[in-house]
């Protein structure tokens, strides 16, 4: 059966495919963007640990770029160094030091007001998510499937309380290979005991999770709502607008 997509086959931003769901025996997910979300963006959280320690915002320079660089540090250090509260030290030392400031001190207390942004603000699932992970159990093994540090990610999904929804569950930084690595994906199909050719993979990178669980020959969903086109020769099996979208399709 091909699962393609062409431009004709999308309606409403998901890509309509006939009966998509034959063969899938297991759906497996991406956790950040995919099944929850920050309620304060990286800018806002810069701003209010400024704010919060009288640091002057020209020593980080411009919010939106300082966040930018913020995101792609994490990407750099998420493989390298274990813990969360190190990640994000390092990250603000690199913007610090990339504006011409050493000061460590200053540094530290940037990312602890950094930390207890977040850690007030926390994660929150898109709505409809737990029903449909609900819904998608009863006929369907769930797995997730998630980059990032041991601790940060294992309190989100306490947090969000989803454990008890996922049949499998595998966090990178439990074992240093991340996404797009098909071996993280290859691991989470050896736990749900399902082949990867019958495992949907649901995500919201194309680089991490499309091209990830292609390589490992898992069936792709793409949640893509921004307009963006594939950056590679991989096709998605199908695109949906949002995670809730995978009720139309699946059930």
């Amino acid at each position: 059966m091909a699962y393609g997509v062409s431009d004709k086959d999308r309606r409403g931003g998901i890509a309509i495919q006939t009966n998509p769901g034959v063969g899938i025996e297991a759906v497996a997910f991406d956790l950040d963007s995919t099944l929850c979300f920050y309620p304060l963006s990286v800018e806002e959280v810069l701003r209010e640990s400024l704010r919060r320690t009288g640091v002057p915002p020209e020593v980080v320079g411009e919010l939106t770029s300082a966040a930018t660089r913020y995101a792609q540090l994490w990407s750099e250090f998420q493989t390298t160094l274990e813990a969360t509260e190190r990640i994000r030290l390092h990250i603000i030392e690199r913007l610090l030091r990339e504006r011409g400031t050493d000061d460590l001190a200053c540094a530290k207390r940037l990312s602890d007001a950094y930390g207890a942004v977040r850690g007030e603000t926390g994660v929150r699932p898109f709505s409809g998510i737990v029903p449909l992970l609900r819904d998608l159990k009863q006929r369907y093994a769930l797995g997730l499937l998630t980059n990032g540090p041991s601790d940060m990610q294992w309190e989100k999904i306490r947090s969000l309380g989803l454990a008890s929804l996922f049949d499998a569950i595998v966090v990178a930084g439990d074992l240093a290979i991340y996404k797009p690595d098909a071996r993280a994906f290859e691991l989470l199909a050896d736990r749900l005991g399902v082949p990867g050719n019958a495992i949907l993979f649901v995500g919201d990178s194309y680089e991490l999770d499309v091209v990830g669980a292609h390589r490992a020959g898992m069936r792709t969903a793409w949640i893509r709502d921004d307009g963006t086109a594939p950056t590679g020769d991989v096709l998605p099996d199908f695109e949906i607008a949002g995670t809730a979208s995978l009720r139309e399709v699946l059930l």
